[in-house]
């Protein structure tokens, strides 16, 4: 069989987005694949019946053009006579409606920033949309059909008028930009209603304040959304709003304390879901499956006695799912499904709205990414698997079928390392999970060079996914090794709390016991040790090559060597910088802060450190490589620091696929250049 390889990329698939018919005969979903012409991601999204299980493309966007073309986000219209979807067909992002028996789509949106998200209404007539917005000089009434000619015309009208100079901008705000998106340039995100058979787009929403996450009542008369209406910047904890659509009037019927998204009302009208948790703007908690009166009063949680955070968490490098999760009821208002990660493992969950939780979806080594389920019908789920990126299974009758096989040549043609268990004890007695993947082509008597992997987060985690880079170093002959020490989501609230204002502490001392376990396994060579990770991963790295000579190399990714210029710099530095360190900030603790920053001990490297960083990285700047690479040339450390134009924090996930190719090759070359022959 053939061995992974870095252009075994481009022969990954990924389907995802699955969505079911309101009649449960058959569903949607989205297959993407690499167009290695074009330099990117293409989209199709594909219609299979569930009683002969045809499965075959429904749009013809995807590869061969200059752009790859993405279609996505699809959902059947109330009576299943059409599809909405996003495509990016025209350069940006914009809302589709499609006939589902035959005839082109056509476009209903032309919005100058694009489509962030929509819904459809329960009548079908209409769709509310979301997309950036000025709030000085927009019409608020505008014809579509004028089409959204007039909207992009108003839009651009209003931005000459409110911009002196193209090269120059005007901060005001703490939140101006964001990791993958950019300058936000005083756009706030607004609900906009497209209404199909008069042809007209209305604005519904205005001011400085975003909206996000709409979602229709089933009456259709008003649209529940997550805004943060306040002027205070310093913590946001959003709340849940409607909004009349005959009136325009607003409504607050949850009033957040912390992480709140995805509103979803139950069809009997009684209640809204939402997920969330009320211990502020911070990462490392779980978040939650609640549900608040849509009038308005008190929300009641109804799963925390999972100790499970809510949604996907586990991390890899070969997922590419658009997909916004959302609770999804039960036709009769009884239930609502939802993901779950546990245990390195992501599967499909319903609560009750009295707090009765039972599993959906099979308990095995899989991780479900996104779903979909209706009254009577099946569940579709999409699920990765440690061998295999996510194909679409079906559960029905207590069965479980597969019924998508895009990535079939991969263990045909391929030899795929399986992960084995490796789970340690701490030397504070607390059980770390954690997995090794043996070197392709494994020989029994002989030892091989180790190398450790750390995810990033620090709130993320390592599980039951499929990831190229892994399978790429076995391939190249390395044991790998990678772990979820304290600080990983999946194993409950203490446990993805170990971490927090502790950064370097107990959670580096996980890493070292795993390794000091990990060397004693017959094929691993104690004295070829290496170390990559990235983000959070990238500071753990730094930690380590200035707290120990024990590896012979380290590749150090969108890193983290200076936790005091990170509060000012980060996208979110100031305030999940505070969180992570225990609610300390710059002006209270300097001296702690430094405590825990890599740069401080960067006299005590010895390890050759390569450093690979994004230029448009707004999550761990740029600046914080600068003063790694800068530190360690210094120092006279044997050092390279690439750089990557043109991509932010998620190359390694989402790249351009020829710079994530780059970015493996100069990870690979590295540790072969100090590997012993």
């Amino acid at each position: 069989m053939k061995a992974i390889s870095f252009g075994t990329l481009y022969n990954l698939h990924f389907s995802g987005e699955p969505v079911l018919s309101p009649r449960s005969d058959e569903f949607l979903y989205v297959h993407t694949f690499i167009d290695e012409e074009a330099n990117g991601y293409a989209s199709v999204i594909r219609r299979v019946n569930l009683e002969t299980l045809v499965d075959r493309p429904l749009t013809q966007g995807g590869a061969g053009q200059r752009q790859a073309v993405q279609d996505k986000n699809p959902s059947f219209s109330p009576d299943e006579g059409k599809i909405a979807f996003v495509s990016n067909r025209s350069g940006k992002n914009q809302l589709y409606i499609m006939p589902l028996d035959g005839g082109e789509a056509k476009p209903v949106t032309s919005f100058p920033d694009g489509v962030i998200s929509y819904a459809w209404s329960p009548d079908g007539h209409s769709l509310v949309v979301t997309t950036r917005s000025r709030t000085d000089g927009i019409l608020q009434d505008v014809s579509c059909n004028a089409s959204a000619e007039t909207t992009v015309k108003a839009e651009l009208a209003s931005n000459a008028k409110s911009t002196v100079a193209p090269d120059v901008r005007v901060i005001r705000h703490l939140r101006y930009r964001g990791n993958g998106e950019g300058f936000y340039d005083g756009k706030p995100v607004h609900l906009w209603l497209v209404e199909l058979e008069a042809g007209d787009v209305r604005q519904l929403t205005f001011g400085p304040y975003s909206e996000n996450e709409p979602a229709f009542s089933p009456d259709g008369k008003s649209i529940a959304f997550v805004s943060w209406r306040s002027d205070e910047e310093q913590e946001v904890t959003p709340s849940l709003y409607t909004v009349e659509l005959a009136t325009g009037a607003l409504k607050q019927v949850y009033q957040g304390k912390g992480m709140t998204s995805a509103p979803a009302y139950s069809p009997d009208g009684r209640y809204i879901a939402f997920f969330g948790h009320q211990r502020g703007e911070r990462s490392g908690e779980n978040s939650c499956v609640w549900i608040v009166p849509s009038t308005g009063g008190e929300a009641s949680c109804l799963t925390s006695h999972l100790d499970r955070p809510q949604g996907t968490v586990v991390g890899t490098d070969a997922r590419f799912e658009t997909a916004h999760l959302i609770p999804v009821w039960s036709a009769n208002s009884d239930r609502i499904y939802f993901i779950a990660t546990s245990e390195g493992n992501a599967s499909v969950y319903s609560v009750s709205v009295s707090g009765d939780i039972r599993i959906e979806t099979a308990d095995e080594p899989c991780v479900a990414t996104a779903f979909a389920a209706s009254a009577g019908g099946p569940l579709i789920v999409a699920e990765e698997s440690p061998t295999c990126p996510a194909e679409i299974f079906m559960y029905r009758n207590g069965q479980r079928q597969q019924l998508t096989h895009h990535n079939s040549s991969l263990s045909e043609e391929y030899a795929v390392a399986e992960p084995e268990r490796f789970d340690i004890t701490a030397r504070d007695g607390l059980t770390i999970p954690g997995w090794v993947l043996r070197p392709a082509n494994f020989e029994d008597g002989r030892k091989y060079p180790l190398i450790l992997e750390i995810h990033g987060g620090p709130h993320s985690s390592y599980g039951n996914s499929f990831n190229h880079e892994f399978q790429l170093l076995a391939a190249e002959g390395y044991v790998v090794l990678y772990m979820n020490p304290r600080g990983s989501h999946g194993y409950g609230e203490q446990f993805v709390q170990g971490c927090v204002g502790d950064w370097g502490g107990r959670d580096y001392e996980d890493l070292m016991d795993a390794v000091d376990e990990a060397v004693k396994l017959p094929y691993v060579d104690e004295n070829q040790l290496f170390v990559t990770g990235g983000s959070y991963g990238g500071f753990m790295t730094n930690w380590i090559v200035s707290h120990t000579d024990r590896f012979k190399a380290a590749v150090t990714q969108r890193s983290i060597c200076n936790l005091y210029s990170m509060y000012g710099t980060s996208d979110i530095g100031f305030w999940f910088n505070k969180a992570e360190l225990g609610d300390i900030d710059l002006w209270d603790a300097e001296e702690l802060i430094m405590q825990r920053s890599p740069i401080r001990y960067a006299k005590n490297v010895k390890t050759p450190t390569k450093i690979i960083h994004s230029e448009e990285d707004y999550r761990c700047p740029m600046e914080q490589a600068e003063q790694w690479f800068t530190a360690l040339k210094r120092l006279g450390v044997e050092t390279e620091f690439v750089r990557f134009g043109g991509e932010n924090h998620d190359l390694s996930r989402n790249g351009k696929p020829s710079n994530r190719i780059q970015r493996l090759k100069h990870i690979a070359d590295w540790f072969a250049t100090y590997r012993l022959s």
